[in-house]
């Protein structure tokens, strides 16, 4: 099944504008920015929970909200999962009676109820209450609720946000999951810049309730304004640590442990890598363990290195500086930051356009997004 789902909305509510105008495809649209950017709101308004002040919100042709025709479908009649941070379970039903609630009688579900019980691991769970569950497990069970439904598009809230680290962590690879499974749009609302990067195909930056950045996972969230948008910019008088994102994938595992990873810049070495031969990866590499090189590198035990050029070098405090790499590749090849220190910059006499090698230890290609990291 193929889904699209078109926003074009105006809400106004005191001094806080929201506007959006956005296509959304099959996959999962990572939503993200800081506190206040209208990320909530936004959801709130495609569910119906809230009434744009004029626009239109289409789902497949559909129009669920179009105000030059007064239309204004009620949250149940749009067809859409939704899935808050609290898992909102009838209390008084069974695991099993909370699933099989937002079944439909006019459309059949995304999958058999078997079939997600299955996938979201919930056979042993059927016959509980609420209260006799994890919170991982509620929201497994919101999860499978919310797919029975039978919806052209998913919503989600902050789904993990309620979550420790363990229940995150538990909870994650069944998102996952349903990306590869089920072929709808996915709106995916997060604070925690290291999740979407885990889960989202592309991304919408939010801030003052406008979309201020929109694009691939790799190409938006590499970004440094960006980042510093999400982790919130200075600090003192230090810049976030930059991060670069790259997709990357699995070619072979070796009998030492280390895995050949292809990505724009090569072939990479690294251990400890989830994931078998030809799958797809996203790798995240931080500043600070990146080291620059003025002269190509020999006989070194660093196994990574990257030849280009210097592009731009940014303040990141007042005895760093932030260097971007731009590899000798093709147009389009991904760039890269580097944090060294400003004696660093002195001494090798940095300069943008002159020759650099980039040099990654191999641990730090590790793929395993920390999600308890980067907020």
């Amino acid at each position: 099944m193929t889904a699209y789902l078109s926003l074009a909305i105006k809400r106004k509510v005191g001094s806080f504008a929201l506007t959006v105008d956005a296509e959304i495809g099959d996959g999962i649209t990572g939503i993200i920015g800081p506190s206040g950017a209208g990320k909530t709101m936004l959801i709130n308004t495609v569910a119906g929970l809230v009434r744009p002040d004029s626009g239109k919100i289409v789902l497949n042709g559909k129009a669920l909200f179009d105000s030059t025709t007064k239309t204004n479908l009620a949250p149940e009649k749009r067809d859409l999962g939704l899935v808050f941070q609290d898992a909102r379970l009838f209390p008084h039903m069974s695991v099993q009676s909370n699933l099989t609630y937002a079944r439909r009688n006019d459309r059949p579900p995304l999958a058999a109820i078997n079939e997600i019980v299955e996938l979201l691991n919930l056979s042993h769970l059927l016959k509980r209450r609420p209260h006799h569950l994890s919170g991982g497990e509620k929201q497994r069970v919101a999860i499978g609720r919310a797919l029975l439904s039978a919806p052209v598009a998913l919503l989600m809230d902050e789904p993990l946000a309620n979550l420790d680290l363990a229940r995150r962590r538990e909870v994650m690879p069944f998102l996952e999951m349903l990306r590869e499974r089920f072929k709808v749009p996915i709106l995916y609302v997060s604070h925690n810049l290291d999740e979407t990067i885990r889960l989202a195909d592309r991304v919408l930056v939010m801030d003052h309730g406008e979309v201020v950045a929109e694009g691939a996972v790799e190409n938006v969230l590499s970004r440094i304004d960006v980042q510093s948008l999400i982790l919130g910019g200075l600090a003192g008088d230090r810049h976030p640590e930059p991060v670069t994102i790259v997709s990357a994938t699995i070619r072979a595992r070796h009998d030492d442990g280390l895995y050949d990873i292809d990505t724009p810049w090569g072939t990479l070495t690294a251990p400890e890598i989830s994931g078998a031969p030809g799958q797809h990866i996203r790798l995240r590499l931080h500043a600070h363990d990146i080291v620059l090189a003025s002269a190509a590198p020999d006989g070194l035990s660093i196994r990574n290195v990257i030849a280009g050029e210097v592009g731009t070098m940014t303040e990141a405090g007042p005895a760093q500086i932030d260097v971007l790499v731009r590899p000798f590749g093709p147009d389009g090849t991904p760039t890269l930051w580097a944090r060294v220190t400003r004696r660093a910059v002195e001494e090798m006499n940095l300069q943008p356009g002159m020759p650099i090698w980039a040099l990654l230890k191999a641990v730090v290609l590790a793929s395993d997004i920390d999600l308890d990291g980067l907020r």
